[in-house]
């Protein structure tokens, strides 16, 4: 492989490690090989951890990302835990989650979910960018702009109250397994109007150059139309709070607990703040 080559490669891992599994609800992002726990001393209690599988691209599977794993390894740590990793497809994880079995990461909140689980503060904030083709490229302030238009998501995921209201006034709703290639392709083909990304990146500048940059390489038998690129609409349809949670009945204090180390955390500067996108 030639070095540029190697680069490419690097900067689409990168990219994807921050792309979030539709939002985990607005969805993810965790990769299905090793977690290295944190350090933890003897006398710890193990807990059951829940996350995710992601195949984001080409069959492969992409490294936790670097922000979760510090945000994850750092509650471990402060409230002196073992995390347990089981690793499901996103609609079994809630199934497991609703059933008592372990502690999720990645989450975000929607009125049902707050009926059956707790949700610590937020870790992060995701966003949830509206992509279309550069020639069908348009004008987004509110969910009404999407009204007749048909919708990719992935398949399982969540957008919040607003977008569940709304379904309805969509001409169609495309849901796909997160393949991002494919999800792209879709767009291209004229198969969906616009496709919803969800990726902690809070400039939409940035994401349009690298779906751009990226989609030769992730998709290579893909022939691009002439004249035509992959168009990121300047405000995000949301942003994603990325929550820990737990079965409410099951939560003997420890979302209290997750709560202090994040705000602690926040406060010495060892876990990001939330960043929000440009007006």
């Amino acid at each position: 492989m030639s070095k540029t080559a190697k680069m490419i490669s690097q900067q689409r891992r990168k990219f994807l490690q921050g792309a979030a599994f539709g939002v985990l609800g607005a969805f993810g992002a965790f990769g299905a090989t090793k977690v290295t726990m944190a350090s933890v001393d003897a006398g710890v209690r193990k807990q059951v951890f829940l996350i995710a599988e992601s195949n984001a691209a080409m069959n492969q599977k992409i490294p936790l990302d670097p922000l979760f794993r510090k945000t994850i390894d750092y509650v471990e740590r402060e409230l002196a835990l073992e995390f347990e990793y089981k690793r499901y497809p996103w609609k079994r994880l809630l199934q497991a989650l609703n059933e008592g079995e372990g502690l999720a990461f990645g989450l975000s909140k929607t009125t049902e979910r707050l009926k059956t689980l707790h949700f610590s503060i937020p870790a992060f904030a995701s966003f949830v960018w509206i992509v279309t083709r550069s020639d069908t490229k348009f004008n987004f302030e509110q969910m009404s702009d999407l009204r007749g238009r048909s919708v990719g998501i992935v398949r399982g995921s969540t957008y919040g109250d607003e977008f569940d209201q709304f379904k309805s006034q969509f001409s169609a709703i495309e849901e796909d397994v997160f393949s991002l290639p494919s999800r792209l392709q879709k767009l291209m083909q004229k198969r969906t109007d616009v496709m919803l990304f969800t990726h902690r990146e809070p400039d939409a500048r940035k994401i349009e150059d690298q779906l751009n940059k990226l989609m030769p390489e992730m998709a290579p038998e893909f022939s691009m139309p002439t004249g035509i690129q992959f168009s990121v609409l300047k405000k995000p349809m949301m942003v994603d709070y990325i929550h820990f949670a737990i079965l409410a009945e099951n939560d003997k204090g420890l979302i209290q607990r997750i709560n202090a180390a994040l705000i602690k955390g926040k406060r010495r500067g060892e876990l990001p703040l939330v960043v929000f996108p440009e007006k």
